[in-house]
């Protein structure tokens, strides 16, 4: 009798170790999102580049930096480092054309920290020594391509007769304003200038400057700057 019941009590404990018992519903697997893009957005610099003999101010997106005096030569299509020290930065480009030093200089002084460059085996340069890559009429900002709000300013440097010269925005072929600016020197010096421009139109627009012949009044050292008029 005791081994009977012994039996008994076997199988009853294998059909219990046998059965299952839901331990209730299973909570969904998910899948964190993707972080955010931290890409910061992009910095806009100011190059210039000899263009037909002569140095244009350009506007260029790059990717964001704050190395901008190393961006701006690789901007500039240049395979070069430069280190600053002393107001002077040296760029390591010892066989650097006549219209390449003319852009490092003119593109790195622009630049407070940075008053002279050495490069292309000069050293102490200054906008003064490659004056003769500048334009008669040189618009430094706003520069080409650059977006502008309706009232900006207009600068740069000039080499023209009694300081003067005419400064138009021309928008759809029609000029919008016109306006005489006056350089800080006449020629055969080069002077600055600085001036104020207001517009009601948005969209494509291009500054005009030029002097006037002391002759006939005909347009000398004609030159074209394409901004885009922002809302």
């Amino acid at each position: 009798m005791r081994r009977i019941t012994l039996v008994l009590f076997v199988l009853l404990l294998a059909a219990g170790c046998g059965s299952t018992r839901s331990g209730g519903p299973t909570a969904p697997t998910t899948t964190a999102p993707p972080p955010a893009s931290t890409s910061l957005p992009p910095t806009r610099l100011t190059i210039f580049r000899v263009a037909g003999g002569d140095l244009r101010a350009e506007s260029v997106s790059v990717p964001h930096t704050t190395s901008v005096a190393g961006a701006s030569l690789r901007a500039l299509g240049l395979d070069a480092s430069v280190t600053i020290a002393g107001g002077t930065a040296s760029v390591t480009l010892p066989h650097a054309t006549p219209a390449q030093v003319a852009e490092i200089v003119y593109t790195l002084t622009q630049y407070p920290t940075v008053r002279r460059v050495n490069v292309g085996g000069r050293t102490g340069l200054t906008r003064a020594d490659v004056e003769s890559f500048a334009p008669a009429i040189l618009i430094e900002s706003p520069a080409a391509g650059a977006a502008v709000p309706g009232t900006f300013r207009v600068s740069g440097s000039a080499s023209v007769f009694e300081a003067t010269f005419v400064l138009e925005l021309v928008v759809g072929g029609k000029v919008e304003t016109r306006q005489t600016v006056t350089a800080s020197t006449g020629a055969p010096e080069r002077g600055g200038f600085d001036a104020t421009v207001r517009s009601h139109a948005i969209g494509p627009a291009s500054l005009v400057a030029f002097a006037p012949s002391a002759e006939d009044g005909a347009p000398q050292h004609r030159v074209e700057v394409p901004v885009t008029i922002r809302p």
